[in-house]
């Protein structure tokens, strides 16, 4: 639950949560939901904003602003709990069964995307180009182990 203006909102991690990722803070790099999960593991406060406000259980015409969403976690004290904000917001995430198909699905992509970087490594015979796919494996692979690194410490 979450106070703004004096009116109290309940949060929901469900479909809608997803659908208004997906429609208001997609960007040209990154869709929505990976966007908001990226931003929750690397510590931004704006995940913080974006996730609490695209939950809060109201018709999406009536969401508060951004801006009213961060001054009542603000009042809250939320932003003073530093990375145990991260983490409780994640577990409220957690609590939600679509929340945590989204999030398998996305740890899924990420897996595929080291996958076919193997796959296009075994299938290069030019010395120049297979070092270059080299590189982008060992990227994958990192992103890959980071992830799963930083989602362990917000689940702990």
């Amino acid at each position: 639950m979450l106070k703004i203006n004096g009116k109290e909102y309940d949060l929901k991690f469900g479909y809608t949560f997803a659908d208004r990722l997906t429609k208001d803070y997609s960007t040209d790099e990154a869709e929505g939901f990976r966007r908001l999960i990226g931003q929750i593991v690397d510590g931004d406060p704006k995940a913080l904003v974006a996730g609490y406000r695209f939950a809060l259980d109201v018709p999406t015409k009536s969401l508060p602003s951004a801006r009213e969403v961060a001054e009542a976690l603000e009042a809250d004290g939320i932003f003073a709990k530093g990375d145990e904000a991260f983490k409780d917001l994640f577990k409220e995430m957690q609590k939600c069964g679509f929340f945590k198909m989204n999030l398998n699905f996305y740890l899924s992509s990420v897996k595929s995307q080291v996958k076919s970087a193997k796959e296009a490594l075994s299938a290069i015979t030019n010395k120049d180009d297979k070092q270059a796919a080299q590189v982008s494996l060992k990227q994958a692979e990192a992103m890959e182990k980071e992830m799963k690194d930083r989602l362990k410490k917000l689940e702990a």
